[in-house]
């Protein structure tokens, strides 16, 4: 059956319009189940999480009644079915209603079934887990209202749906383009567009229809905005109950400014007051519990509003009998309606209050154990000064803590231990240790020191930077004191202050292996005060205790800091001598010296019960050097070397050896007569010619002599050391100088003479002698002698030490005019590099190689070498000790032009010098003649 176009517009209108009403009520039934599950699900969501963060803290501080109380209030909610609450094992702590027996886990969240929705939240603190909540909410209410709305949409639906197929049969006939502009209508509000709107053309049906579905339309986004407006509401009591909940066991309230009567109240009054908000709400009743010693400033801050919120604190009468603690804090706020109302939230503080005061009490009685407390507690800064101080520092160094404070620590330790502070601090700050202890000194305010035992730990931040350091200090002046003292007691003489026996055998075990390891030698002076019992004997023990003091403190005063002195018992000491000459003569030399002068120390008499009396000591010495002999068997040998002292006669030195002994008197003996000969002017003058190769003599070398009256002629290799080592060959040195000056300038004017050249040895002390320069050319000066006719001779040995000494004065003598000369070359160790720097006139072979020149390939080749290098360096070359004509003739094949020696003269006086240049001038002008009258 065909279909007229009428009939298939209005069928297909129909068909259309009910496609679309279907359309729409699914739609709409769909977006209301949609929007129904997301409420539930948000509202159940932000329920529970409020709900866990009030029960936090009951879970935490394990608070069953505070949990079960929280619970109750949440089960006034007719929504919610049941709600428990598991601790951290899973255990219930509290709930309400009735729950499954298979509940939804933390990691599940949300559960939903048919008439309920169940949340299960995980309680944690920081990152602890303290438990679990789930909470059962039922949906019944809200499927009312969906129904409802539902019911609503059908029977609307239905009404719109025979109302399009009326307007379907009234349109039919109407142009395709009006049912297009439905049909977008529908598509439109099948895509969710509730805003589209189908033009209104006509008054007629077709306008009608248009206007129904416009109506529809709004209608459907009524309904949505009412939802909309349903979830924000929601929302907004959730955040209230989240604000009232937040603080836990608190209120939140709104009341009348003039009647104090609560208009509105939030949160659980009656765990807080222990009373239900009714009985509560007005002013009066209130006032009733509340203290009256607080009760007026409660009233006067909630009288007078103000700009900022108010905090009063007051003491609350709970329901149980005790007082607690409630700060109110008050706010003004006026409505739309210029209507003011007071707003408060009160919390219990009544933990924070003896919180407060139990911490005010431990401060104080911190502070009772900080200021009384004997030790000093402190604490630095991570740079080390110090921040915190208690009274005891004050107490100890005598120091204000104000002024100490930003100081330093290391600025306050004593000098000494400054080293030992500084390692410590810097090994503290710099996170080297977390704890270390030291025992140091500190300064005090009157200039002296304490000792004290320092115990410091360092604090570090979440780097691992030290950022404070913090310790005690213990004064422990005393225990070292004590620890001296026994020291003192252990190692010292109680009567003289001076080593005893233990410490002088542990020094001279220390002196025996310093000697091993430097070779050098050491001595023990054993010494006996003669005749000591007699003053015991006569004038009493008393006096001979203070007679050793006495001798003790003479001694001290003379002995080096190297060296050491020790009382054995009753009158005997030793010392201890270190750092000796190597040479055994020359250290027993050392020794003696230092023997005789306590003897000379002790000469002087001691003033004794208001007696002088005088004491003699007896002394002996013995040498010591490696491990050769043992503690005792050195001071043994000492003992003995004393008891030879006594049987000598006493007041005297005498060595172990024998022999050494008699060396050492020798030497002492010799250096007593040479003092008297440079005081009587018992030395003399020799001179020995230096020659040119023909013969002719060009000047000479001034040798020191020594007549003694009673031993002869001493020769001077036995003199001059004695004389070098004693600082006399500086006088003796200077005399033989203005001697060479004398004749220069006698000879200056007069011929043959006037030519000649002297020339002086000068020893290293007295060359490096500071006025040495100074006193020759005033010599020079006052003399009027010919500076470039006085050569010096200078020895290897001088370039060996201060050689910058040495260069410096030459140079300074050589602007005079004085010549220079290098003698004993090639005995020494000079090098070429200071033959290069030294300004010399001349270089003298050693006669220790001329002697065997002929003999000995080796200074043959020496001799051979110094003339070669002083032609080289342009410098004149001289040998000594010239004793035969082969030598001389070697010599001369050499190079060597100039010579001294017994070949052509002996040391002699001036007269014979004289002599011998006229001697010499006159052959040397007879040669000459025979040579003019040959060639003529």
């Amino acid at each position: 059956m065909r279909l007229n176009v009428a009939w298939q517009i209005i069928i297909g209108t129909v068909a259309i319009q009910v496609a679309m009403v279907a359309v729409l009520l699914f739609s709409g039934i769909t977006q209301v189940q949609q929007n129904q599950q997301e409420v539930l699900e948000r509202t159940a969501e932000q329920q529970s999480r409020l709900l866990e963060s009030a029960l936090t803290h009951g879970l935490a501080d394990g608070d069953s009644d505070m949990l079960q109380g929280l619970l109750d209030r949440l089960g006034d909610d007719s929504s919610v079915l049941y709600s428990i609450v598991l601790d951290a094992d899973g255990r219930p702590v509290a709930s309400v209603g009735v729950a499954p027996d298979e509940l939804p886990t933390p990691e599940a969240r949300v559960r939903s079934e048919a008439g309920q929705v169940e949340i299960a939240r995980s309680i944690e603190l920081d990152d602890h887990h303290l438990g679990t909540v789930v909470v059962g909410y039922s949906t019944e209410a809200i499927d009312q209202l969906s129904a409802s709305l539902l019911e609503r949409n059908v029977l609307l639906a239905l009404g719109v749906l025979g109302l399009s197929i009326l307007a379907a049969i009234v349109f039919a006939l109407m142009t395709t383009r009006r049912l297009r502009l439905l049909l977008q209508g529908g598509k439109a509000l099948e895509a969710g567009r509730l805003d589209h709107r189908v033009p209104i053309a006509s008054r007629d049906e077709f306008g009608d229809l248009a206007r129904t579905f416009n109506d529809m339309a709004a209608h459907l986004g009524t309904t949505q905005s009412t939802l909309q407006q349903q979830n924000q509401q929601l929302n907004r009591s959730v955040a209230r109950l989240e604000s009232m909940l937040g603080g836990a066991n608190a209120i939140l309230w709104e009341a009348n400014p003039d009647t104090h009567e609560w208009e509105f109240v939030a949160g659980d009054t009656r765990k807080l007051l222990g009373f239900p908000s009714r009985n509560l709400g007005r002013g009066e009743l209130r006032a009733r519990h509340i203290h009256p010693d607080d009760l007026p400033r409660v009233r006067e801050a909630t009288r007078e509003p103000g700009v900022e919120p108010k905090v009063v604190d007051y003491r609350f009468a709970h329901r149980d009998g005790q007082w607690i603690w409630l700060r109110d804090i008050l706010s003004w706020a006026e409505d739309s309606d210029n209507r003011r109302s007071l707003r408060g939230l009160t919390l219990d503080v009544t933990a924070h209050r003896r919180a407060t005061a139990a911490l005010r009490e431990s401060e104080n009685r911190y502070q009772d154990v900080v200021n009384h407390i004997s030790e000093v507690i402190f604490r630095t800064d991570a740079e080390g000064r110090w921040t915190l101080l208690n009274p005891a520092w004050e107490a100890l160094t005598g120091f204000p803590v104000e002024q100490t404070l930003g100081q330093p620590m290391c600025a306050y330790v004593d000098p000494l231990d400054r080293h030992d502070a500084e390692a410590f601090c810097s090994t503290l700050l710099e996170g080297g240790t977390h704890a270390q202890s030291e025992e140091i000194r500190l300064r005090t305010h009157d200039g002296g020191y304490r000792w004290v035992s320092i115990y410091a730990s360092a604090r570090f931040d979440d780097d691992g930077q030290v950022m404070a350091t913090f310790g005690t200090m213990m004064d422990i002046s005393d225990r070292k004191k004590a620890e001296e003292e026994i020291r003192r007691l252990a190692f010292f003489d109680e009567l003289t202050g001076l080593p005893n026996r233990t410490l002088l055998h542990d020094r001279l075990g220390q002196a025996l292996a310093n000697t091993a390891r430097t070779r050098h030698h050491g001595a023990v002076l054993f010494i006996d005060l003669d005749n000591f019992k007699d003053i015991n004997d006569t004038l009493g023990h008393a006096v001979g205790d203070d007679l050793l003091r006495q001798v003790a403190q003479r001694m001290s005063n003379s002995v080096r800091e190297a060296d050491t002195l020790a009382r054995l018992g009753g009158d005997e000491f030793v010392i201890i001598l270190n750092d000796l000459h190597p040479d055994p003569s020359q250290a027993a030399t050392e020794a003696e010296a230092v023997g005789r002068k306590l003897i000379t120390l002790l000469r002087d008499p001691f003033e004794l019960a208001g007696q002088n009396r005088h004491i003699t000591p007896s002394i002996g010495a013995t040498l010591f050097s490696g491990h050769s002999l043992g503690v005792e068997e050195v001071l043994k040998q000492a003992d003995l070397a004393m008891y030879r002292a006594k049987n000598a006669g006493r007041n005297t030195v005498r060595f172990y050896d024998p022999e050494l002994h008699r060396a050492v008197e020798a030497r002492f003996e010799l250096e007593s007569e040479l003092r008297e000969a440079l005081d009587q002017d018992r030395f003399t003058i020799a001179y020995q010619p230096q020659v040119e190769a023909d013969g002719h003599v060009i000047g000479a070398e001034l040798l020191l002599r020594w007549p003694h009256p009673q031993r002869g002629e001493i020769a001077p290799a036995e003199f001059i050391p004695v004389a070098e080592q004693t600082g006399l060959i500086v006088p003796i040195g200077r005399k033989v100088l203005r001697t060479a000056c004398r004749q220069l300038a006698a000879w200056r004017d007069t011929a043959p003479f006037c030519e000649l050249t002297l020339s002086v040895n000068v020893s290293a002390r007295q060359f490096r002698h500071t006025q040495f320069v100074h006193h020759l050319r005033e010599m020079l000066r006052e003399t009027g002698a010919p500076p470039n006719r006085l050569k010096l001779e200078l020895t290897e040995s001088m370039l060996l030490e201060d050689v910058d000494t040495v260069i410096t004065h030459i140079d300074e003598l050589r602007t005079l005019g004085v010549e220079f000369a290098l003698d004993d070359f090639g005995t020494g160790y000079s090098s070429l590099a200071y033959l290069k720097q030294l300004p010399l006139s001349q270089l003298k072979i050693d006669q220790s190689f001329v002697r065997d020149v002929l003999d000995d390939p080796n200074d043959a080749a020496i001799a051979q070498m110094v003339v070669n290098l002083a032609h080289t360096l342009d410098l004149d070359v001289i040998a000594e000790g010239v004793e035969t004509a082969e030598q001389r003739a070697f010599l001369f094949g050499l190079g060597c032009r100039h010579f001294q020696g017994y070949l052509y003269g002996y040391p002699g006086d001036l007269k014979g010098l004289e002599q011998a240049v006229l001697e010499a001038s006159a052959e040397h002008q007879k040669t000459i003649h025979q040579v003019n009258h040959n060639s003529n």
